[in-house]
Parts: C-alpha cells; sequence; structure tokens
C-alpha cells in the first residue's frame, strides 16, 4: 500500500509489532543520513524527529508526516502546507516522563538538593541550607496542554495549588484558575514555582522576559521545560544575578548546545539539563499508540489524531 521511512532508531521489538499490525505497508528504518535521503524519494509517510526543506525535496511522494516530537517549530511547515501534507505530532507522549521530571525539579528546588550537590563537590558540610516544602506552595504552569494539565494532576496530589496560563481559558482538571496569556503576568505574581511549557511561535519568541521575572514573588523559583527561544535568556541571566528569582532549573536554552561562554554555566542558583526531559526508555512504547492510529487512518479507517495547525505551528 505504501512506503513508511522511519527515520529514528527503532527497536527491532517495535518494528516487528508494525509489520505485523499493517502487512500491507512496506516500513523501512534507518538513522543515517545517507540512507534516510535514498529512501525518502519512494516515502509516503516519514516518522521522524526531523524534517528539513531538503528532506521534502527529496520526498516528493510524501502525503503524511508523523513527528515523534511534541514541537514541530523546526519543520518547513509553510512547505508543507503549500504541498498539503499531513501534519501529525507527538502530543501526549511526553506527559508521564515531563511531569515526573516537573515534580522532581520542584522538590530538588524546594530541598536545594542543587545547592548540596555543589557542596559535595566542594567537600563542604553545610547544615545551614536552606529546606522548604512543595506542599501548600503555588504553581504557575505557562502553557496547559497534555504535558501541563499532567504535571497539574500531580502537583494538586502533592498538596499544592495551581493555576496556569492556556490560549482558551476554559475549565481545566486541577487547576484553581486558568488565566489567558494578555494576563500572564498575574501567574508569575502569585506563584511560587512557576513551569514554562510554552511552544516557540513567532508570537511567544522572547515573550518571557523582566517584564515578569521582575513581578516573581520574593523567593520563586523558574522551571523551563518548553522552549528556550520563548525566554529572553540575558533578561534570565540578569534576574538569577540579581536575586530576582531564588533559583532555576532549565533544560532548554536560546542556543543549543548552551555555548561553553555562557554566563548560566557559573550561576550558583541554576540547575542545568541539557534537553534531555523530554527522553524516556518507554519513549516509543508511547508513540506506537499514536502510530498505529494514524497508520489507520492514512488507510482511511479512522481519524488522524494530533493534527497540527499549521498556521498556529503547533
Amino acid at each position: 500500500m505504501g512506503n513508511i521511512l522511519i527515520y529514528h532508531k527503532i527497536s527491532e521489538h517495535h518494528l516487528e509489532h508494525l509489520k505485523e499490525k499493517f502487512p500491507d505497508f512496506n516500513f523501512i528504518a534507518c538513522t543515517s543520513i545517507g540512507e534516510m535521503e535514498k529512501h525518502i524519494e519512494n516515502a509516503e509517510v516519514l516518522v521522524s524527529f526531523k524534517c528539513t526543506d531538503e528532506m521534502l525535496d527529496r520526498g516528493n511522494k510524501l502525503q503524511w508526516v508523523q513527528a515523534l516530537s511534541a514541537g514541530v517549530d523546526s519543520f518547513p511547515l509553510d512547505e508543507i502546507k503549500k504541498r498539503g501534507i499531513i501534519l501529525t505530532n507527538g502530543r501526549g507522549i511526553h506527559k508521564i516522563h515531563m511531569s515526573e521530571y516537573a515534580i522532581g525539579a520542584m522538590i530538588m528546588l524546594a530541598r536545594s538538593f542543587y545547592l548540596m550537590y555543589r557542596n559535595q563537590i566542594n567537600k563542604k558540610w553545610d547544615r545551614k541550607i536552606q529546606n522548604g516544602e512543595i506542599y501548600g506552595s503555588t504553581l504557575g504552569i505557562l502553557g496547559l496542554g497534555s504535558i501541563g494539565k499532567e504535571i497539574a494532576k500531580k502537583a494538586e496530589f502533592m498538596g499544592m495549588k495551581v493555576i496556569g496560563v492556556k490560549e482558551n481559558p476554559s475549565f481545566t482538571e486541577h487547576v484553581e484558575k486558568v488565566y489567558t496569556s494578555a494576563d500572564m503576568a498575574e501567574v508569575f505574581k502569585l506563584s511560587d514555582y512557576i513551569i514554562n511549557l510554552l511552544p516557540s511561535t513567532a508570537q511567544t519568541d522572547k515573550i518571557i522576559d523582566n517584564k515578569y521575572f521582575n513581578i516573581m514573588k520574593p523567593g520563586a523559583c523558574f522551571i523551563n521545560m518548553g522552549r528556550g527561544r520563548t525566554v529572553n535568556e540575558q533578561d534570565f541571566i540578569e534576574a538569577l544575578k540579581s536575586g530576582k528569582m531564588r533559583a532555576a532549573i532549565s533544560d532548554v536554552f536560546y542556543a543549543e548546545p548552551l555555548p561553553e561562554d555562557s554566563p548560566l554555566w557559573d550561576l550558583d542558583n541554576i540547575f542545568i539539563t541539557p534537553h534531555i526531559c523530554g527522553e524516556s526508555d518507554k519513549y516509543f512504547d508511547r508513540a506506537l499508540e499514536i502510530i498505529d492510529n494514524n497508520l489507520m487512518a492514512f488507510k482511511g479507517e479512522g481519524d488522524y489524531i494530533n493534527l497540527v495547525n499549521i498556521d498556529k505551528g503547533y
């Protein structure tokens, strides 16, 4: 029926699952650029974390692209729209492991584990280090998609009050109050912990800047798990240096890898992770649920899930 190119490492177990469930399709899995370039010319479907203009130029038979990531800001959206290619993403894959990262990050900040680890490296014994609790604290979530909702659920269970920002401020379970993006300042004013999950779009580029950092509660912390380009990094550095925020954990940055000369490396009140909070050894197990459904839709049986609104970029 068609050639399905999987441009990503996939286990034999997962590949056999697809071949057995969809015997009419020809599945080709590869990880090298050379193999991808050879096979994409005859592929009707691309399953990948990556899609470039060059890949689209070669893949002139492509009808559907299944992104393995939730964000598609690096994909050539204008060309995908122009050619009428269906684009679906990996929304929902990340909600379990990224919500666990978020809870772990807040506990690390509350208990000052990041400072204790620095003391361990320096062989310093300091029992006066701050130790707090996330119980009773207010969590502000910027972006209440599938990940944000799962974080809210876990945070409420842990005894936190949850507020958040959503494009359409409708009722959201486990969230006490939902604000529009126009009222995002209220979330910064009220929250002890702020988690950024905003997507990278033209509208969100450097949207989080001193306007928001300057009104954070004393002792509040910022956790960036969304996209680095949504934060004005110079303002972020200034807020950390000045103590406008007590501490931060950031997994994403404006330029990646984070340059060696970035001042962030030298600050004591930030914990840096290398854009890894979206990784999990169970990632492809969850991806298969989306791929299976959408392969059925590609056959004409049922509807696609996780369709991307090309104009919005997510």
